[in-house]
Order: C-alpha cells, then sequence, then structure tokens
C-alpha cells in the first residue's frame, strides 16, 4: 500500500485540535509506522498526525535526517518545560519549499507515552527542542508561518549554480497561500487524498 500523502497547507485537518489517544490500539501502531516511513522517505526531520489526515495526538522526530539517528515516536506529547530562545529558519512538509524565521525555546522538556505504553519524559535542545515544539503545535492547530517573521518567508528554490545547491526568494503569506491551493487542486485532478 502506498504512503498516504502529505496533507498540505489550506486542508482543514492542519487547522483542527488533535484529539488525545486513549487506547494503544492497532490504529495507533499502525498510525506510528505510516508516519516514521513517510517522515524519512521524505528525509524530514519530523511529522504529526494531522500531517497525515489523522486527529490523534501522535507525532514522530529526529534530530537530524541521519539513518541511524534514534526516531522519537511520541504519543499525547506535551511541552512541561521550557527556557530560553533560539530563532532559525523552519520549514514543514505540509508547505512544501517554504521557509520562515521563528523564535523557539532554546530547551524543553516533553512528556509522552511511547508505543509500548511507557510514560517518559525526554530533554531536548537545539534542533529537537525546535521540532518538538514544531509538531507539537500542529497537534494544536498552528503552524510555523503562524509564529515566522511575516518578512522572513521565503521559497527555497533549487539552483545548482549557488554554492549551498538553492536560493532564496522572497515571498508573502498570500502568495504562498495561492500556491498551496494550486498544489492541492492539482492532486485532487490526480486523485489524490483530500485536500
Amino acid at each position: 500500500m502506498a504512503a498516504p500523502p502529505i496533507r498540505i497547507y489550506g486542508d482543514p485537518v492542519l487547522r483542527t485540535e488533535a484529539k488525545q489517544v486513549r487506547e494503544l490500539d492497532a490504529e495507533v501502531h499502525d498510525l506510528v509506522e505510516r508516519m516514521t516511513a513517510v517522515m524519512c522517505e521524505n528525509e524530514g526531520v519530523g511529522l504529526a498526525g494531522p500531517q497525515l489526515g489523522s486527529q490523534l495526538r501522535v507525532i514522530v522526530a529526529r534530530p537530524d535526517t541521519e539513518e541511524d539517528t534514534e526516531i522519537f515516536r511520541l504519543i499525547n506529547p506535551r511541552i512541561i518545560a521550557a527556557e530560553g530562545s533560539q530563532e532559525g529558519m523552519e520549514g514543514c512538509l505540509s508547505l512544501p519549499s517554504l521557509r520562515g524565521e521563528v523564535e523557539r525555546s532554546a530547551q524543553v522538556a516533553v512528556e509522552a507515552i511511547t508505543p509500548e505504553g511507557k510514560n517518559i519524559t525526554i530533554e531536548a535542545t537545539g534542533l529537537l527542542a525546535r521540532v518538538f515544539e514544531h509538531e507539537i503545535d500542529h497537534l494544536n492547530s498552528v503552524l510555523f508561518v503562524d509564529r515566522a517573521a511575516a518578512d522572513t518567508l521565503c521559497w527555497l528554490i533549487p539552483d545548482p549554480d549557488a554554492e549551498e545547491g538553492y536560493r532564496l526568494e522572497e515571498t508573502t503569506i498570500e502568495e504562498a497561500e495561492q500556491r498551496f491551493a494550486r498544489l492541492r487542486a492539482k492532486r485532487q485532478a490526480q486523485g489524490g487524498a483530500q485536500q
């Protein structure tokens, strides 16, 4: 079975608050496995249930895209402590190629349940703290563009002539909304996920 397409900005599921997982049943385990596979296939560092159309409070995360990196699979995650501040560019698999500067906490403590039913607390700093905050925001129907400074929004454009292999092109949220609406319409025409 093919992996479900990632829901794109403008899809109502991304603006609906996810519900607490009450039972670690087959549906939850299947969701965790699908999310892990989709995150890895798309070289992401995190994914939340709503991005695959689920309204369950489940996230997967990894500090980087190296194959041997630990993958965190968290159910009903919540931030119980946060301190410090860090600014950095963020992107999102539900807003492909869009980037923006977002201020996040430098360190967080996250409580969650593992798929095996174990209660855990994870202390994270740097990128992992940012990923946890970003993905937990998804569960609360908040997207990175809601937190990004409007004048920092830009498209990441592949450019073989650029030193980094890409260039940045400024945009506005209105232009981004139009582009994502066209992408959703194209997917619908091709028989993709309901967008």
